[in-house]
């Protein structure tokens, strides 16, 4: 049973502490160091998620003119709107916008949701704005639940509808907020009956309801056990936790000798976090934290400091074949055990017992076959038997390239990289916003003789304001030419070929549009098909930096660098706010379609360095010479 602390002088806090990460909360209550202000991209954020929000609320009052607009009224104190808001629900006010919930002392948690909706019997849900797509196109064939909508003119749960073509886009973050809504609501004894729900209003203007008590996060436990956990259980296990860290952080303060409870682990939240001035320092003092690796996570990191492994210089010292042992699933603390108690010309089946037979082929397989092989393997890599942590060998390849002199190893077993050729290649690259797509970037190489077609860059743009109209009009556009190019291609006996740099993205706004346009058929057997190749999966398939394989990160072992100052996705959202409209900025429109040129180009650029050149980084093997291989 987890430690509680006493939480009895935390402040009550409001719906974002457990969403945010745990140091963060921390560093929050003992502020060790000046914060970094906002980035310019993050003051963005909000002023557009504040403008859109704007916008639904005029769109509500407008629809509602009974509703009560709490943000609309002079009420500067706390205790004046909390106390309106308590009113309006008691008189049953259908509507209540920017309300504030009754503070819930004992719970610790105050709370301010954008939208308090009425159910048709007593009680209130939860709903919040928030500036992004809250719905994900559905195919007939999907096991994902319709998602469960009501119209703006009639928010409430009752009036919602499955919509059979979506499904609900299901973001932690804003369910964690909506069960901290419904925990205060309880709390005042103001929760709507028939189960605990919440919505939330995205780009696409209607409620999309969340069951709050469906079990759809899959967690880990202590022990590496995963089940399905529902958000009220995920929220209450974050809160309570954060509960802990604050009470003891507060302590901290007063007493040095009050150790806090969370160190720094670095996560995808550090980029816009002010307090990775303290962090990352001391992050990246030494060799460097296991968690500045790709993909080790909170759990990776937990499992790695229990078994005495804190950077990573002593991850790259583990051993490889141990490593590989314990992923396929074998049990080496037996084995471990048996050292030096039973005669080392035992033969590892009757260590194990004959019921391991898999277990037994693996060993095998790594020349393993009684006690003395058994000597051979590394200790303290078997003492990671107790971890499910099937991806170690990964982790000590990933170290080792960080630490490493080359800049990228080749994987094991990767003797030559290849990447898939045509004979007509053709680089894509999209640029969005939370509203929509608003260039589609080509450039076409031609690599064999042809005329049919011009080589070079096009892009499919808009530059006004982003509607549903818009974006669909330059999706056909782009859409029907890649068609009609890779038919010319195919009358013409020649292979064609189009790419992308992590495809995640571009295949989502791909589907969604072509849903919206009448085109899903056939955009889904072009993704599906060998002629769209997404080049960081063959990137990452066969080359490791134990480092970030964004292109960004990757195209300057191409030699490749970006003509325009500052690339990347939010200085590009920055650039799109002055572009946009009649009267657009033209130096931020000539910077965005350098920019997305620019990505087309480096992705070119990679894939013909991968082709010629990338075969002579070294193998990831020669990385271990040296290295100490445990103790």
């Amino acid at each position: 049973m987890a430690t509680r602390y006493d939480v009895t002088g935390v402040p009550p806090q409001g719906g974002y502490v457990a969403k945010q990460c745990p140091v963060r909360a921390q560093w929050d209550a003992i502020g060790p160091c000046d914060p970094l202000p906002p980035s310019a991209a993050l003051q963005r954020l909000f002023a557009r998620g504040n403008e859109f929000e704007a916008d639904v609320v005029a769109e509500l009052c407008g629809l509602h003119p009974s509703a009560l607009n709490l943000l609309s009224e002079d009420r500067d104190s706390r205790a004046e709107r909390e106390r309106a808001t308590r009113e309006a629900m008691a008189s049953g006010s259908g509507l209540i916008i920017g309300g504030r919930l009754p503070t819930d002392n004992a719970g610790h948690r105050t709370g301010e949701p954008d939208l308090l909706i009425a159910s048709a019997g007593a009680g209130y849900r939860p709903a919040d704005i928030k500036h992004h797509r809250s719905l994900v196109e559905r195919s007939a064939d999907s096991t994902a639940e319709a998602a469960l909508c009501s119209a703006l003119g009639r928010p409430g749960k009752e009036a919602a509808d499955r919509d059979a073509a979506m499904a609900a886009r299901k973001r932690r973050g804003d369910l964690l907020q909506l069960a901290h809504y419904q925990r205060m609501l309880e709390a005042a004894d103001l929760a709507a009956g028939g189960g605990r729900h919440g919505g939330i209003i995205g780009v696409e203007r209607v409620v999309v309801w969340y069951d709050l008590d469906a079990p759809i996060w899959r967690t880990r436990s202590s022990s590496g056990k995963t089940r399905l956990r529902s958000t009220m259980e995920v929220y209450d296990f974050e809160f309570d936790f954060r509960l802990d860290i604050i009470a003891v952080a507060a302590a901290s303060a007063g007493d040095p000798s009050v150790i806090p409870l969370v160190v720094p682990v670095k996560i995808g939240e550090c980029a816009q976090c002010p307090w990775w001035s303290c962090c990352g320092p001391r992050l990246q003092a030494g060799s460097g934290d296991v968690s500045l690796l790709p993909r080790i996570g909170w759990r990776e990191w937990r499992i790695h400091h229990d078994h005495g492994v804190t950077d990573r210089a002593a991850l790259a010292a583990l051993d490889y074949r141990t490593a590989a042992l314990i992923a396929a699933g074998v049990d080496l603390r037996p084995l471990m055990s048996a050292l030096g108690k039973l005669p080392p010309e035992t033969e590892l089946a009757a260590v194990l017992g004959g019921r391991k037979q898999a277990q037994l082929g693996h060993l095998a397989a790594a020349g393993a076959r009684t006690l003395r092989d058994a000597a051979a393997l590394c200790p303290r890599t078997a003492s990671y038997s107790d971890a499910a942590m099937l991806d170690l060998p990964e982790q000590i390849d990933q170290a080792r390239a960080a630490l490493g002199g080359s800049p990228a190893y080749r994987r094991r077993e990767v003797d030559e990289v290849s990447v898939p050729r045509g004979d007509i290649e053709v680089d894509i690259d999209m640029e969005n916003t939370p509203d929509g797509v608003y260039l589609w970037g080509t450039l076409v190489t031609i690599r064999s003789p042809w005329k049919a077609r011009p080589a070079g860059y096009r892009a499919f743009l808009c530059w006004e304001p982003m509607a549903a109209a818009a974006e669909e009009e330059i999706f056909t556009e782009f859409w029907r030419w890649l068609t009609d190019l890779r038919a010319a291609a195919a009358e013409d006996g020649l292979d064609l070929r189009a790419y992308c740099y992590n495809a995640g993205a571009e295949n989502t706004q791909l589907r969604r549009l072509a849903a919206a346009c009448g085109l899903s058929a056939e955009v889904a057997a072009f993704i599906d098909s060998a002629q769209w190749v997404d080049l960081y999966r063959v990137f990452n398939g066969q080359l490791i930096t134990g480092g970030s394989a964004a292109l960004k990160t990757v195209a300057p072992l191409a030699g490749f660098s970006w003509e325009v100052a500052d690339p990347g996705g939010d200085e590009a959202m920055l650039r799109h706010d002055q572009a946009v409209g009649p009267d657009g900025d033209q130096a931020a429109r000539a910077w965005l379609v350098a920019y997305n040129r620019n990505d087309t180009e480096a992705t070119r650029a990679l894939r013909s360095w991968m082709d010629e050149a990338a075969s002579g980084c070294p193998s990831i093997e020669a990385a271990v010479e040296g290295a100490p291989q445990g103790e």
